[in-house]
């Protein structure tokens, strides 16, 4: 069975096969396998044995345009129906333009490589787009275990019996991490004890059971050993995870996963959710405790409702602190970022100040290469912290869609587009019109070729410094999300500079000019950001970006920060 991913790559010579195979196993062989294929119709069918192998993703699809039969563009939308997540290149020295669009529109096409193509360049793509679609895998995960996760803490909150309450955190415990045996081990009364037991190998489940209930001593020695071993072994075994429980800072138990029979690792989300179940089965443990505790009897009707309700609230407040407390949102945001290189070739003389308040942040920049086009934007999402990333990563993939699988660059157009996505994705119930979920964003797209400047914005703007002159374009006065009194979406309007040479352009979220300081306490405004600005006009961009952190830190002092700070800036 096969456990990597897969590279497809499709082109009637077999030369050039056997050269890409070469290229790609030197350049990601060590985490993906390559498969090979001399036309369309026998690609398709490598499609789909590979997708009918459960393990088994076809991350890219590299394939040559015109080849005898079915041509690359014809091969790459019958492809995308049987693998639509895939990530496909087409590698063309005489498509016509009809046929990439049609590919670009009908299969989301990732790139097309002209002919000849240069070999550092396109392994690069191939290695962008493995990730890329690496990346989606993850987030797929993540938000599946996130569910899991969700609706296991309101299973185990609301239940009150101590022994079903540690069967039902074992039986979830398992699937979480899709283990094939597990033990929950608890202290009582000084001793540790096995409370619970799990197992998918056949016949053995039960088995487990009636060594718990009938010789839970010899169980619970086997069951220790295991954990001192492996908690002793360094590297530590893959195949086997252990989280310890804790209550107010008192070590209470373990819960033990294993993988005995196939040996399959258990990954860093599974091992992150574990984590997450032991503190929430600490919560439930000690609410089930306190219930069994209470002689409900000889307690008056009332108290008792009162008391659960506080304990009920408790367990709601922490189980949000839990939730506000994951860390992996952190790595997929930063996954959806574009590198800084991109911008640097856009915009040799460029800075982008990134400072989020929490591990995530709700601003986040976003620039895409397309050609003569370089489009950038510096975004606000509604809120910051974990609401605020997801949003994030909402508005990110919709950006780059609407640059590329509808081929539109005009900021304004582009805004529009992206409000009516926000709109009929977050607030499809009309009841919920009133939402405040959305964005602030500034957005350009520079021209290459003429050096003309597009900009729009929803409630931000644009600073043009020309001969020691700051020039502010304000955008419209609507938020991303927003609709008119009347109901009708919000309409964005543009505007479009040619650019001169030492022209200074800046666009940036609201965070620089609310952080509170200075010495009564109140915000740093636009007036001491221009300040800067100008005062720095003819330095590199990088000095730019120095003053303003200089002076951002100089009036924050001991303050906290009191939204994320995002500047891009950028020189002609």
């Amino acid at each position: 069975m096969r456990q990597r991913p897969v590279i497809l790559c499709v082109d009637d010579q077999k030369e050039i096969l056997d050269s890409l195979e070469d290229q790609i196993l030197q350049w990601v062989g060590d985490d993906f396998e390559c498969e090979l294929a001399e036309s369309g119709e026998e690609a398709l069918e490598l499609i789909q044995e590979l997708t009918t192998e459960v393990s088994t993703k076809v991350a890219v699809i590299v394939s040559d345009h015109l080849m005898p039969g079915m041509k690359g563009d014809e091969f790459l939308i019958r492809a995308h129906g049987l693998a639509p997540e895939t990530v496909k290149i087409l590698l063309t020295g005489q498509a016509s333009i009809q046929a990439v669009r049609n590919v670009i529109n009908q299969a989301r096409l990732y790139r097309y490589v002209e002919k000849p193509w240069d070999e550092g360049d396109l392994m690069r793509t191939i290695e962008e787009a493995a990730k890329s679609f690496m990346q989606y895998l993850q987030l797929v995960e993540y938000n599946r275990m996130l569910r899991l996760l969700n609706h296991a803490t309101q299973e185990l909150s609301s239940e009150i019996r101590i022994d079903r309450l540690f069967q039902k955190f074992m039986d979830t415990a398992m699937q979480s991490a899709e283990a094939e045996r597990g033990f929950l081990l608890v202290q009582s009364e000084g001793e540790m004890n096995v409370e619970a037991v799990a197992s998918v190998i056949k016949d053995e489940a039960q088995k487990l059971h009636l060594k718990r209930l009938n010789d839970n001593p010899e169980l619970t020695t086997e069951v220790l050993n295991k954990v001192e071993n492996m908690l002793s072994k360094e590297p530590k075994p893959a195949y086997q995870v252990v989280s310890p429980i804790y209550n107010a800072g008192k070590h209470i138990g373990y819960v033990y996963l294993e993988n005995p029979m196939t040996r399959a690792a258990f990954n860093d989300i599974q091992r992150e959710i574990l984590q997450m179940l032991a503190s929430q089965a600490a919560i439930s443990i000690e609410n089930a405790n306190l219930y069994a505790s209470t002689n409900q009897r000889t307690v008056e009707l009332e108290e008792e409702k009162q008391k659960l309700a506080e304990v009920n609230q408790i367990i709601e407040q922490k189980n949000k602190d839990v939730t506000d407390s994951i860390r992996y949102a952190r790595r997929i945001q930063e996954a959806i970022l574009p590198e800084m290189s991109f911008l640097e070739q856009a915009f040799p003389d460029s800075f982008c100040l990134y400072i989020p308040k929490d591990i995530v942040s709700g601003d986040f920049y976003w620039w895409l290469d397309a050609g003569d086009k370089f489009l950038f934007a510096a975004v606000d999402c509604t809120g910051y912290g974990v609401p605020g990333a997801f949003m994030s990563v909402m508005a990110s993939s919709f950006l780059t869609q609407i640059v590329n699988e509808y081929s539109i660059y005009e900021p304004e157009v582009i805004l529009n587009y992206l409000n009516h996505r926000v709109i009929t994705t977050l607030k499809s119930d009309p009841g919920q019109q009133d939402s405040k979920d959305g964005m602030d964003i500034a957005i350009c797209s520079y021209d290459k070729s003429i050096g003309k400047l597009d900009f729009a914005g929803a409630k931000r703007s644009l600073y043009l410094i020309r001969y020691g002159e700051l020039t502010e374009y304000e955008g419209s006065r609507s938020s991303i999300g927003d609709l008119n009194e009347d109901g009708s979406e919000a309409i964005y309007e543009g505007i479009s500079l040619q650019l001169q040479k030492g022209d200074s352009l800046y666009i940036f979220t609201d965070g620089i000019a609310d952080q509170f300081g200075g010495d009564h306490y109140k915000k740093f405004q636009t007036k001491r950001v221009k300040d800067i600005l100008l005062q720095n006009q003819t330095a590199p961009m990088t000095i730019v970006a120095q003053k303003l952190t200089d002076g951002l830190n100089e009036w924050r002092g001991d303050h906290e920060l009191t939204d994320d700070i995002l500047m891009i800036g950028v020189r002609y």
